[in-house]
């Protein structure tokens, strides 16, 4: 978890020394929290950690430390660290140390001006808080602007454990919500694994629930509106929520707990499910209507329908369940609840459904003392359209086959959204600061792990992790535990820096005399800052350039601000009182300077032993024998095309790579290589079915061909609309093969008991049943679109649109080729 404060730099330092102690009281859920740097540490062995090249620059900036030497051995160091030969800036490493070291004279010179201006908060303090900076940098993890900070909370739970990660960070936020109202200018908020994983679960929880409930009534309400009775349909949505309660108490034995992707399966079930009623009720209602008793109308809704709902139920079921061939438990679990719950709906509407039927009609003839009246609802246009299709098959035929070609070459040219996050809920903080922290730090919260064997390992990895382009920080035991080669070569620096210290005591008081001495290097100083500056521009170096123009202003300004030079023209203003009051800072700053140099200076060798308990923890196992090394990104790892990229250089690194960005792209194959292969074994289940049903390869191939040009449309459908497949809708492809082979069964049983010139009878009755089951399950499905879960709403979206290309295939071929075929006959 990743808590990011933005506000002005006293206030967010305030509001974390306000929130971290409450944080750390949550113990069963925090196991750490890092917002500083282990201070005390760096005052006693800070310059032994330093590169050993850096080191040997910065030896005489100890020479001396009156202010005038000072500044003239700064500007020596600046010199031969930037401006001399070889690439100073190359890696992201080199230019955080150059912000660092930009940000330390800054603050210098800021004192410096304080004490001229004689500010109120010119005293020991500041000239304490100078020498810190100078030496150790902010030790707070705070951006190069100061206006955003970072606080980051180890848990103490895996991110499975779903219950933890809803409740500590429910716990986190509420610590942020009663503390923000005491500092009203600052903003917070979580992001991280956690967080982000808090709210896809609990977004997707609460979608379920509402679009469940909406796509039931939905449902229902065009059951009732159509068929313009109420009894009926409610038995309908009886039967659904009975099968609904089998199938998830079925799965129940099989799963421990719903996902991210099982838990949409309410609405799928209700969106097919009902398909099944439909089928029932409408040629039930049909027979009553032309006279058939309650057993006679049952027994020829059986006949006429049963064996399309009993193969188009195992087609979707056969659909779902090859989704279990997926190596993503999501994937897989969702593949096995909804095949048991298509064929609970299948199972319940068969057995139970017939029976509700006559029951409510015995209960109704009891009640009023007369049978109901029989209500059936023809769908005359139907007939009408189906004797079109008798009279020109060969028209429809050739408008079919255009559409398709049009949708074809519409389906070759649709894109693939990359972005995983574009399918979480928009405007969500720890989405949005995600964003915030990338643009604040240049690094983004999703990193890799690696595990090593030895400190040299760990530094080995490390030095080549640094060296890539996409990498922006790397975090390793190396930092704080350099090789003994290299302890070994800089001791001999730390003792010459030890023996300035030691032997140049003699403090030395500005006067008139030296003053121009003072602004010549001040000058120096100003334009060294002015040529890294155009360097970091030339470069690309961006927040080197930045951090420079916060010192000097914009160089191409002839209104700019430059710090120093404005410093400069104040100590010209009054030159008494600027060596009067510059007497003074030196004379606070002068002796912490010494000491806390040559205690930062101490030769003694860096053990494990020797790091605090605080850092041990981030890089040592429990049994101290195995090093952690975390490499950050400098972009956002769910654009798939940086996630690649990324990973595959971490990967040359070292193949025992961990973490959300190699997991993600395994992922994010196994989706792309599962449906492809359950979408292609789905096709090859589903007509072998179908040839065990119609016992005849022509049927088998006439149903499939609705299907096949259907899924074309349906992704072109996709593409005109000017949508794009995406990480979760994908998954619609293979579910899609077992929905849409519905209406073609349907059509094809009926035209095997009407006759194959039936066709207006055929699409008259089993027509109207196949228009109102592809309605309720575009109203089922279309429920998911106004979900907050972006993902679900896209799924939604492909299902829909697959929906009404089957069904528009299925009408406008298959009678057509029934049509074609049966005249050649």
């Amino acid at each position: 978890t990743i808590i990011v404060v933005q506000g002005p730099q006293t206030r967010i330092k305030q509001f974390a020394e306000a929130i971290v102690p409450r944080i750390k009281e949550l113990i069963p859920f925090v196991d750490q929290v890092y917002y500083k740097v282990d201070e005390d540490f760096f005052r006693q062995h800070g310059f032994m950690l330093m590169r050993t090249q850096d080191l040997e620059k910065s030896v005489d900036i100890f020479k001396d430390l009156n202010l005038i030497p000072l500044l003239t051995h700064i500007n020596d160091n600046f010199e031969a660290v930037y401006m001399g030969e070889g690439e100073p800036l190359s890696t992201k490493e080199k230019e955080d140390n150059a912000i660092l070291y930009l940000d330390g004279l800054h603050f210098w010179l800021r004192a410096m001006n304080d004490f001229i201006t004689q500010s109120s908060t010119a005293g020991p303090a500041l000239a304490d808080s100078a020498v810190e900076r100078f030496l150790i940098g902010d030790p707070y993890m705070i951006s190069h602007d100061k206006r955003t900070l970072l606080i980051i909370v180890k848990p103490t739970f895996s991110i499975l454990d779903t219950d933890k990660m809803v409740a500590s960070t429910d716990s986190i936020q509420n610590i942020l919500d009663t503390t923000l109202p005491e500092f009203p200018d600052v903003k917070a908020g979580l992001t991280g694994t956690v967080p982000l994983g808090r709210d896809e679960l609990v977004y997707s929880t609460n979608d379920m629930e509402f679009t469940s409930i909406v796509a039931l009534v939905l449902v229902l309400l065009l059951f009732v509106l159509t068929f313009r009775m109420w009894s009926a349909p409610l038995l309908a949505g009886l039967n659904l929520i009975i099968a609904i309660i089998i199938g998830a108490g079925i799965s129940a034995i099989f799963l421990g707990s719903l996902n991210l992707m099982t838990s949409m399966f309410i609405v799928i079930i209700i969106g097919l499910g009902i398909d099944y009623s439909i089928h029932i009720i409408s040629l039930y209602s049909e027979r009553r209507a032309h006279g058939d008793n309650t057993v006679a109308a049952t027994q020829q809704t059986l006949v006429r329908s049963g064996s399309g709902i009993v193969t188009g139920g195992l087609t979707t079921a056969a659909a779902f369940f090859t989704l279990m061939i997926s190596e993503s438990r999501g994937i897989k679990e969702m593949g096995l609840i909804l095949g048991i719950g298509i064929v609970s709906a299948m199972l319940t509407t068969l057995v139970g459904l017939p029976a509700f039927l006559a029951a409510r009609e015995r209960i109704t003839t009891m009640i009023r003392h007369e049978p109901p009246r029989p209500v059936n609802i023809e769908f005359k246009i139907l007939g009408k359209y189906g004797k079109s299709v008798s009279r020109q098959p060969i028209l429809f035929l050739g408008a079919g086959l255009g559409l398709t070609v049009f949708f074809v070459f519409q389906a070759l040219h649709v894109k693939f959204d990359y972005n995983y996050l574009n399918m979480e809920p928009k405007g969500i903080a720890s989405v949005v600061l995600q964003d915030t922290m990338i643009k604040a730090f240049n690094l983004s919260p999703d990193f890799v792990m690696v595990r090593t064997n030895s400190v040299e390992e760990s530094w080995q990895i490390a030095q080549q992790a640094k060296d890539m382009p996409s990498v922006s920080l790397v975090n390793t035991i190396s930092d704080y535990v350099p090789l003994d080669s290299q302890q070994l070569g800089r001791q001999p620096y730390l003792r010459r820096i030890r023996h300035y210290l030691q032997t140049n005591t003699k403090v030395i008081p500005l006067s008139r005399n030296n003053f121009k001495d003072l602004i010549d290097q001040l000058n120096r100083l100003d334009m060294n800052i002015y040529e890294l500056s155009q360097m970091a521009f030339i470069g690309g170096q961006d927040l080197v350039d930045q951090e420079c123009r916060s010192i000097i202003g914009n160089p191409d300004d002839t209104n700019r601000i430059d710090f120093v030079l404005q410093l400069i023209t104040k100590m010209q203003e009054d030159q008494a009182r600027s060596v009067q009051q510059l007497n003074q800072f030196q004379k606070y700053y002068e002796p912490i300077l010494r000491k806390e140099s040559y205690q930062m200076a101490s030769p003694e060798r860096i053990t494990l032993a020797l790091l605090p308990q605080s850092i041990k923890e981030r890089f040592l196992n429990n049994s101290g024998n195995q090093y952690l090394v975390t490499i950050s990104p400098k972009k956002q790892v769910w654009n798939f095309q940086f996630l690649r990229r990324f990973t595959e250089q971490m990967q040359r690194i070292s193949p025992k790579i961990t973490g959300s960005p190699p997991m993600f792209l395994r992922l994010i194959d196994y989706v792309g290589r599962d449906g492809l292969r359950a979408t292609i074994l789905t096709v090859i289940i589903v007509f072998l079915l179908l040839l065990v049903d119609f016992r005849s390869l022509r049927f088998a191939l006439l149903a499939m061909i609705p299907l096949v040009v259907g899924g074309f449309w349906m992704v072109g459908l996709l593409k005109t609309a000017g949508l794009m497949l995406t990480f979760v809708n994908v998954m619609g492809i293979p579910m899609i093969v077992g929905i849409g082979i519905d209406d073609g069964v349907h059509l094809l049983h009926r035209y095997r008991i009407e006759g194959m010139h039936a066709t207006p009878t055929v699409l008259k009755s089993t027509g109207k049943a196949i228009l109102l089951t592809s309605l309720t399950t575009m109203v089922g499905f279309g429920s998911l679109l106004p979900a907050k879960y972006r993902g679900f709403g896209s799924l939604g979206m492909l299902l829909v649109l697959g929906v009404a290309a089957c069904f528009a295939t299925t009408l406008l071929l298959l009678p057509a080729l029934v049509e074609l075929f049966s005249s050649k006959k």
